[in-house]
């Protein structure tokens, strides 16, 4: 191909067009990531079990578009996991089914401090959530392989601000 043919001066200007798309979506790519989730939770509260209680706390992330939530923080379960939830006018709910017994994944967060604290939840199988729209209340219960339930969830939640949440270290 001569330099001054037609159909080189579209491919120049095709490779000028993708080359402008890629740097200026380059440009929005953080912005496009800040606005995945559209509400940040914050709950505080307790986990009960056979009588005994514990502190526990949970920071949900939640999309719009594909009614995703994600485990940002928690010591009641495995931070990044994802859950779908289903919202209506008045509540967020959500299940959380642990992996068979066996699994690594299983077996490692629950010799952590749960087992130690209560020997009941080495059945925990399913924990269920509801989170109160308009009072900030979560409610959850904990329930064994045979839908049994051996502990339940009591926190209040708080709408968090995504600007005020702590930069990351990495």
């Amino acid at each position: 191909m001569r330099h001054g043919h037609p159909l080189s001066r579209r491919m120049q200007t095709l490779r000028a067009t993708l080359a402008a798309a890629v740097l200026g979506g380059g440009a929005l790519a953080p912005a496009t990531h800040a606005a995945e989730f559209h509400l940040f939770v914050r709950c505080t509260g307790t986990l009960s079990a056979s009588g005994k209680s514990k502190p526990g706390h949970l920071d949900l992330a939640l999309r719009d578009n594909n009614t995703t939530a994600l485990i940002a923080r928690s010591n009641v379960l495995p931070k990044g996991e994802r859950l779908l939830y289903t919202q209506t006018p008045t509540s967020y709910t959500m299940v959380y089914k642990l992996r068979q017994p066996g699994a690594r994944y299983h077996h490692d967060w629950l010799n952590g401090a749960w087992v130690i604290w209560q020997p009941n939840l080495k059945r925990l199988a399913t924990i269920r959530l509801a989170i109160d729209r308009q009072e900030g209340e979560l409610e959850g219960e904990l329930l064994d392989f045979n839908d049994e339930l051996i502990g339940t969830m009591q926190m209040a939640c708080d709408k968090a601000d995504p600007d005020a949440l702590p930069e990351p270290k990495l």
